[in-house]
């Protein structure tokens, strides 16, 4: 059997059904909408929801000193996030 979407053989002879259809895990947690925007992994544990976009919170970070962001806390750029303080100091 071949995954629906990469057209190749399950690894391991499992796979993740959507819709009725096979998918290997990667393509499966696209279809649900469940990668995450910072490491493009699937998200099975908790994670923030910003900018329309899915993240685990280690990778919701600021786009220009990579630090950790919260979803109230940031601001957003070019659909980038950023720290209060690197906005002021590239946008401000």
């Amino acid at each position: 059997m071949i995954t629906a979407d990469c057209r190749q053989p399950f690894q391991g002879g499992s796979f993740f059904d959507h819709e009725g259809l096979p998918y290997c895990e990667t393509h499966y947690h696209l279809k649900r909408g469940s990668l995450c925007a910072g490491c493009h992994k699937p998200i099975t544990g908790r994670c923030i929801t910003a900018m329309f976009k899915k993240f685990h919170p280690e990778h919701f970070v600021c786009a220009f000193c990579l630090k950790q962001l919260n979803k109230g806390t940031f601001k957003e750029q070019n659909d980038k996030p950023y720290c209060h303080n690197c906005f002021e100091k590239l946008f401000g």
